[in-house]
């Protein structure tokens, strides 16, 4: 369903400022963005684009989604949704900083039982590049490890290292040497592409 047929008068404003492979990626601009991200876990039926999953896995997967929401709501993070064929697939937020925080980061299928490729990977390489533009020192996330997926091996082939184990997560970090070898090892994957950042009306172009 089109939002763009419920908010015709809502001003849903986010900038397309690169595409990686069959992705494009949007930053999240202003407040109305912010509200229309808020309608992501109401409108994306993980029930049906994740069959798969048993009943804790997906109430986790929800969670997560939610969380992601959540968190882009701090004006201060940035926040990046990536799309494909016009429809969310995940969705990053963290604290750009010297020590850049990652609050989350949550992808899901936008065909029925069917992975967006390297969606993940996609939305970290533009947290890394956002980070190296700062010249950042190094950047700290926590790892679940009660979700649907091992969340700390993926992390790990990115380039975290384990500094902490809590009952149900992992803290970790990755320093400022480490993201660029890394990004220069993703950038053999995807084919991300700058462009000059174009404002979007994110309820005329997107379908969710």
């Amino acid at each position: 369903m089109l939002i763009n047929q419920q908010n015709r008068n809502t001003n849903f404003k986010a900038l397309h400022i690169a595409n990686c492979n069959n992705l494009k990626i949007y930053k999240l601009n202003n407040k109305q963005d912010l509200k229309f991200i808020k309608q992501l876990p109401e409108k994306i039926n993980l029930k049906n684009l994740m069959p798969n999953l048993n009943k804790f896995e997906y109430d986790r997967w929800k969670e997560m989604l939610q969380y992601a929401v959540d968190n882009a709501q701090f004006y201060e993070n940035s926040t990046y949704l990536g799309v494909k064929n016009n429809k969310p697939c995940g969705i990053i937020t963290f604290l750009k900083d010297k020590i850049t925080e990652l609050d989350c980061i949550c992808t899901w299928p936008v065909e029925h039982g069917k992975k967006v490729k390297l969606a993940g990977q996609t939305l970290f390489y533009q947290m890394f590049l956002d980070f190296l533009e700062i010249n950042g020192k190094k950047i700290k996330l926590e790892a679940i490890t009660n979700g649907p997926f091992d969340t700390v091996n993926k992390y790990k082939k990115l380039g975290f290292k384990e500094l902490e184990t809590l009952p149900t997560k992992i803290k970790m970090e990755i320093t400022n040497p480490k993201v660029k070898s890394s990004l220069k090892e993703m950038s053999e994957n995807l084919s991300y592409e700058n462009i000059e950042p174009e404002q979007i009306d994110l309820s005329e172009n997107l379908d969710i």
